[in-house]
């Protein structure tokens, strides 16, 4: 008897940590990429998710890296930084348009010597 008087409590318990609508609360998967498509070397590159960063460290020119299950939620407001011989870069993307937040997937910085591309492929 003891059993369904702590059952009900035990639901609502349940259903309140996974978001009230019964299904468990999922922290997206999200892979970060960078891909090194300059002409140069790429020194200490790394992207900035708030207080957050993925570093890949070298990239030499035409290699990718990937930072896989990165931990940390994914900002809107994200800034990629990388060293090459003529000195330190910084690029500055908003990211509400490119990556659907909540989704798993792959987020790609792909590094070009006059510009930089952001794009996200959902996981299917």
């Amino acid at each position: 008897m003891k059993l369904f008087r702590v059952l009900p409590w035990l639901l609502c318990a349940l259903l309140a940590a996974c978001g009230g609508n019964g299904l468990a609360a999922m922290k997206p998967e999200v892979d970060v990429e960078i891909v090194n498509q300059s002409s140069r070397n790429l020194e200490n590159a790394q992207a900035r998710f708030g207080e957050n960063a993925c570093a890949w460290g070298r990239l030499v020119r035409g290699a990718t890296a990937i930072y896989l299950y990165f931990p940390h939620a994914i900002t809107t407001q994200t800034e990629l930084h990388w060293d090459e011989p003529s000195g330190h870069r910084a690029e500055k993307f908003d990211l509400s348009k490119i990556y659907p937040r909540g989704k798993s997937g792959r987020l790609t910085f792909t590094i070009h010597d006059d510009r930089v591309e952001v794009g996200f492929r959902e996981k299917s």
